[in-house]
């Protein structure tokens, strides 16, 4: 009952309730079946996904190791329960900007669910979707748009087109069609999937924030900076009420909204939301990270455009030096350089 209030409360975005009705969970459980037992693997699944949304990522990080190494002992494989902490696991590295190590965790996930599950059913449209966003992050765009393209109508036959996932699915295309500059192409879907977003999880859900920022950037690309600074907005005002205002989320859109008011020559304004994002990517992720990297060029770019040419080569070569570092500690992963970065950001 605990785990599942647990649930529920991380659904509705009351992340601190649902920590700490999880914490109770594992207590319970490890006192009463011991450190090992696969109740413990699912109640530490549940809790890694909570820390994600906290930003607490190394916490996560442990907690769904600690359950793949559970689940990997356990005398009776469970090969589906473990498909899912894979499946969290890949999304954490994902998000961490660790693309080899998280396109593994998804590929051994899939394989996990075709095998058990079949081919056509809507855990392994979950995880072909996932897999589709590293691809993209990694301008793998066609491998990414046959997944989705495929993933899409298999949701859309279970679940009914109105659903939630089918909505995340439809959600990731469009930011794939933004990548390849189809704007026109993403905007129905983007919103497509905030309608259906708020119909299923209600106006104020996280998942909300995340459509509304993608349409911002519809409209930033046409010009419509007004729109898309409410947009931001409201989508800000929802991150920093579920996930807290140091969560990384809140810096990608604080970083957005620098780069429009860089646009517009509001320089000031810009340089202190650039600011505010580099700290909170700093103290999040560390110093090395794609994200900070591309924050750190917007930043100079913004600075070379008011003459302070010294200052934005410091921040320029700090960029270099984070990419650099990022792709010391992941070899394997295929990551935008700092060229491409650079010319986004201008």
């Amino acid at each position: 009952m605990l785990l599942n209030q647990a649930r529920l409360a991380g659904a509705e975005g009351k992340f601190e309730q649902a920590e700490a009705l999880c914490q109770r969970t594992l207590d319970i459980y490890r006192a009463r079946l011991g450190p090992d037992h696969p109740n413990v693997a699912g109640a530490l699944d549940a809790l890694g996904w909570i820390q994600i949304r906290l930003g607490r990522y190394q916490d996560a990080e442990s907690t769904y190791l600690k359950s793949v190494a559970i689940r990997q002992n356990a005398k009776s494989p469970e090969e589906l329960a473990a498909s899912g902490t894979l499946n969290d696991l890949g999304f954490l590295q994902y998000t961490l900007g660790r693309y080899a190590q998280a396109e593994d965790s998804y590929r051994r996930a899939l394989g996990i669910r075709q095998s058990v599950l079949g081919t056509d059913r809507p855990d392994a449209a979950d995880t072909m979707v996932r897999l589709a966003e590293v691809y993209r992050a990694t301008h793998q765009f066609s491998k990414a748009e046959r997944l989705l393209e495929k993933a899409i109508p298999i949701l859309q036959e279970a679940l009914g087109s109105e659903h939630a996932r089918v909505a995340n699915a439809c959600n990731n295309l469009g930011v794939l069609y933004c990548d390849e500059a189809r704007f026109d192409e993403a905007a129905p879907l983007f919103r497509r999937a905030l309608e259906t977003y708020q119909k299923a999880l209600g106006r104020d859900h996280f998942q909300v924030a995340a459509v509304l920022s993608n349409l911002a950037l519809v409209q930033s690309e046409k010009h419509a900076y007004q729109d898309a600074v409410d947009l931001y907005s409201r989508a800000l005002v929802i991150v920093e009420k579920s996930s807290g205002p140091e969560h990384p989320d809140v810096a990608v859109i604080v970083n957005n909204l620098g780069q429009i008011q860089s646009l517009e020559g509001r320089y000031e304004d810009a340089e202190k939301l650039y600011l505010r994002a580099i700290g909170i990517w700093e103290r999040s992720l560390g110093p090395a990270h794609p994200d900070l990297a591309g924050c750190l060029f917007n930043y100079a770019a913004t600075l070379r455009k008011v003459h302070r040419k010294k200052e934005a080569a410091q921040l320029e070569a700090r960029a270099k030096e984070s990419l650099a570092l990022h792709n010391r500690e992941n070899p394997a992963d295929s990551l935008v350089d700092w060229r491409e970065l650079q010319r986004r950001a201008r």
